[in-house]
């Protein structure tokens, strides 16, 4: 094995150039990825041909992308023999993608992750406050950005305050210091009575913008419960965690002018112009009102208020009281007549006027009753019949 071992490296020089595409990509308890790399032999019809390689922790750990099967990469690095196999493999030093840059490739491998669960989604966009009055800056202390974004907000805006959570916008680690300080912010957003986060860098180059490509810095801002502003690097710039934010500022200057969109000067200016027409409508209102009072002043009810008010009252009580005549004439008529059509109707149920039209009653004398039937009497029984004019009574024969 060593033979062999001593045979590859006489025969391949160090830093070898391999170009091939990623396969059954896994990896070791300890952390080592372990991949092949295979492209086609036209030699053998286009037959697929493979070479195993390895990339210990260190330099996995160090690559800004994922690998992943499917991914053409050139790899650098030695060859050698894997003693507990005898397998030929690559053992890589430096990895990267073929045709795209690697951090390109990583930042679009985030990109479709997060666009997938819909990070990227303008509905879930919150809208910023239209006059904050406070503010969590997450920033570099040292940095220039800071510095810009203080200078331009102080001079648009007294009426902002700024609370700033420190965290290094670069290098490693970076990361975890602005998720840290976007985390804080959130904690401490009632005490500190926040109305909004703002995330700045200035401009560099790919690697120095590298922390805000990170996915877990973008969930850190997709998870905030206040809404967050970048302004990150130059206006070319577009990170992912400006696609995640509720709103991207093109600079950190920019970030600021964007958060006080109404300075204090053109703010002063609109409420001398809505002063002067506010004090402009109350006049001419004013104007209309002394008009108003002078024709009152000048009418009868103020220059002879006791006759035209009296006037008006007697007028009213006329008119009352002829309306109140004809309604108890019309209704004492009405019963009248209501009376007459009513004693009408008595009379010709008065048994007396009966009784003058020829017809009579006839009762027992010993009770009273009234004879409906011959049956009801006996003979020798007394009996009385009324007549319209007079009484006559009988005795019963038969």
């Amino acid at each position: 094995m060593d033979c062999l071992q001593e045979t590859i490296g006489g025969n391949f020089p160090r830093g070898l150039r391999v170009v091939g595409e990623v396969s059954s990509v896994g990896f070791s308890p300890q952390g080592h990825c372990y991949f092949n790399l295979k492209d086609k032999d036209e030699r053998k019809g286009g037959k697929d041909v493979q070479l195993g390689a390895v990339a210990f922790k260190s330099v996995y750990q160090s690559l800004p992308f994922q690998l992943k099967n499917g991914t053409k990469v050139v790899c650098v690095g030695d060859l050698e023999i894997y003693p507990g196999t005898g397998r030929c493999q690559i053992k890589t030093s430096k990895i990267e993608p073929v045709g795209v840059g690697a951090y390109e490739l990583a930042k679009k491998q985030v990109e479709e992750k997060l666009r997938r669960e819909g990070l990227f989604d303008p509905r879930r966009k919150r809208p910023t406050p239209k006059f904050p009055k406070r503010v969590g800056v997450v920033a570099s202390l040292t940095g220039a950005a800071l510095r810009d974004f203080l200078s331009v907000l102080g001079a648009r805006s007294k009426r902002v305050d700024v609370v700033v959570a420190q965290a290094r916008a670069q290098g490693e680690g970076a990361d975890r210091e602005i998720v840290a300080a976007i985390n804080l912010l959130n904690d401490r957003r009632f005490e500190l009575n926040l109305d909004l986060i703002v995330l700045i860098r200035g401009g560099g180059s790919v690697e120095d913008l590298w922390t805000f490509n990170s996915e877990s810095v973008a969930r850190a801002i997709a998870g905030s419960a206040l809404p967050v502003v970048t302004g990150v690097g130059h206006e070319i710039d577009v990170s992912v965690c400006d696609l995640v934010a509720d709103l991207r500022a093109l600079t950190p200057t920019d970030a600021a002018v964007r958060l006080v969109q109404l300075d204090d000067a053109r703010l002063a200016s609109n409420l001398d112009n809505f002063r002067g027409k506010m004090l402009g409508a109350l006049e001419r209102r004013l104007d209309r009102a002394s008009e108003r009072l002078d024709f009152l002043a000048r009418s009868r009810v103020f220059s002879n208020p006791w006759e035209t008010l009296y006037e008006k009252r007697a007028r009213r009580l006329d008119e009352l009281e002829a309306r109140l005549v004809a309604s108890v004439e019309k209704k004492v008529a009405e019963v009248e007549k209501t009376c007459e059509v009513l004693k009408e109707r008595l009379v010709g149920r008065d048994p007396r006027a009966i009784l003058s039209r020829g017809y009579s009653v006839t009762r027992r004398v010993d009770d009273m009753k009234i004879l409906r039937d011959p049956s009801e009497v006996r003979e020798g029984q007394v009996i009385e019949t009324t007549l319209a004019f007079g009484k006559i009574r009988s005795v019963v024969i038969n």
